[in-house]
């Protein structure tokens, strides 16, 4: 009886060490990718940012897309946005930015309140936004719920129409009850470092990520557990929350320029970018050859380009 005790033990003795494991990986993330910007307290949740460029220059809000944090747009895009006023956001529950109370039954809509209220904390009035894949769902939906509060849009490689595609296995595994908990802290910080590497491989492709690509933009930060989380429940829902908004795109008067790829194989242009781009007042699409997700990092210029002609529009 002891020894069947005893055997019985091991898994819960393997889940416990996987747990700790888990743990001092999480904490060696945050401790080799600090917050390096600003927090701001809007609604209850602490909001990671920076801020670049003159005071007196019109102002953008850049919003990054899943898995991702601020550093992934300010990476490929700063230099190219050194004349404004730049409002670099770790979105709610991303990088180091918090949801209020924990983000349960968090939306889109949500997001776009929260992010407004923290333009007015900052006291920027309205902003162009630069939205970057689900960011630029984002994006969206600040322009549609508060237009008032924004100039126009530049959106990336965007996703913005459902059946996206279904949400990886992982996303639905991450809610379970227990399961989803032991997933998160034990499982994803040991063995998620690998598939940053592939994962952006894919989203690069048909060309190479930048060198150093996951390290300089502090990709690790999404296998914390609380990253982690909020990120898989975005990911869970992605074509519900699409349904809920892609109808009301036409609402939108602001002009807003698309940058995207026909190479794009994570979120197809013909199905989101072109039709969203002929269903808006002032939409247009603006094609870069050979790209794929990701054209912002060798095409910084063309996106520079497409975000001051907005702010010259909405003018």
């Amino acid at each position: 009886m002891t020894f069947l005790l005893s055997l019985a033990a091991i898994p819960a003795l393997a889940v416990l060490i996987g747990a700790v494991i888990g743990h001092l990986t999480a904490r060696e993330i945050e401790r080799s990718h600090p917050p390096s910007g600003d927090f701001v307290t809007v609604g209850g949740a602490a909001l990671h940012y920076h801020l670049t460029g003159p005071e007196d220059a019109p102002a953008v809000l850049v919003l990054h897309g899943a898995s991702a944090n601020l550093h992934e747009p300010k990476l490929a895009l700063a230099a190219a946005f050194a004349d404004y006023r730049v409002v670099w956001l770790d979105r709610p529950g991303l990088g180091w930015s918090e949801r209020p109370n924990g983000g349960g039954d968090w939306t889109p809509e949500r997001e776009a309140e929260l992010i407004t209220d923290m333009l007015t904390a900052l006291e920027i009035e309205s902003a162009t936004v630069v939205g970057l894949s689900w960011g630029a769902a984002i994006a969206m939906r600040v322009m549609m719920d508060h237009p008032e509060r924004t100039r126009g849009g530049v959106l990336i490689g965007p996703a913005l129409r459902a059946h996206v595609g279904d949400a990886a296995f992982y996303n639905h595994l991450t809610g379970w009850p227990v399961i989803g908990d032991l997933f998160t802290h034990a499982v994803i910080p040991v063995l998620g470092p690998g598939g940053l590497e592939s994962g952006s491989r894919s989203a690069f492709h048909p060309v190479e990520p930048p060198a150093n690509y996951v390290e300089d933009v502090s990709l690790r930060l999404i296998l914390r557990p609380d990253a982690w989380r909020a990120n898989a429940a975005d990911m869970a829902r992605v074509n519900i929350s699409l349904e809920e908004q892609e109808a009301r795109y036409a609402e939108i008067t602001q002009p807003v320029i698309i940058v995207a790829s026909e190479g794009d194989t994570v979120v197809y242009t013909n199905r989101h970018s072109v039709p969203v781009a002929d269903a808006l007042e002032q939409g247009e699409l603006r094609l870069i050859e050979g790209e794929g997700h990701n054209p912002h990092h060798r095409h910084a210029r063309a996106v520079a380009q497409a975000l001051a002609d907005v702010i010259a529009r909405a003018r």
